[in-house]
């Protein structure tokens, strides 16, 4: 497998382990000192991560990714792309359609996410001449 190859794995395997919430998956594929944002803007570091997708916690039902690509720079891969997630959280339900830029590192010979960013999607709207 390539380089590249294997940062697409390494997207899969984060996006199988939320949706089967493992968070000892999770942890290995998290950098320890990895920081998100989530679809209002709050930053997440891994331990709020690892908390939210704890057994019972936040559960993932569809997670679709669109127009995925892929860059690596040295150490440094970008994967960006659209993508619909929807779910559970603390009794709630959330639905998002997003635009995301993930960066993961190589570290130990491994690929680890170490940035994440997402920006909701407004619906389409008509307009009208």
């Amino acid at each position: 497998m390539n380089d590249k190859d294997n940062l697409i794995r390494a997207f899969d395997m984060l996006r199988e382990a939320l949706f089967s919430n493992d968070v000892d998956k999770l942890d290995q594929l998290m950098a320890d000192d990895y920081v998100g944002y989530d679809p209002l803007g709050n930053p997440q570091d891994k331990a709020l991560s690892l908390k939210a997708y704890q057994p019972g916690a936040a559960t993932l039902d569809r997670y679709d990714a669109d127009d995925v690509t892929t860059r690596i720079i040295g150490d440094v891969g970008v994967i960006t792309g659209k993508g619909h997630i929807h779910g559970s959280y603390d009794g709630g339900e959330f639905e998002h359609d997003l635009r995301f830029l993930d960066m993961y590192i190589i570290r130990d010979g491994r690929w680890q996410l170490y940035l994440s960013q997402v920006t909701p999607l407004a619906a389409e709207k008509n307009i009208s001449a």
